[in-house]
């Protein structure tokens, strides 16, 4: 059984990975979704979101296109 710690300790790892993998500039999307799969998977878990995201299969952040008049 997993402890509260432990999924809150990998939660903050994970986004922190996630966030040093935006500022490198791979775009990954942070959502309730991804701190999940990070929280319970921990660092193997950003790494696959990581990995997901550069490969445009999921976890990619969308950029909307500014519209023109």
């Amino acid at each position: 059984m997993i402890s509260l710690r432990a999924l809150v300790v990998n939660a903050v790892v994970g986004l922190i990975a996630l966030i040093i993998a935006n500022a490198v500039g791979l775009g990954v999307q942070i959502s309730l979704i991804t701190l999940l799969v990070c929280a319970v998977f921990g660092v193997p878990g950003a790494i696959l979101v990581i990995l997901l995201a550069v490969f445009d299969i999921a976890f990619v952040a969308a950029v909307v296109p500014a519209l023109l008049g």
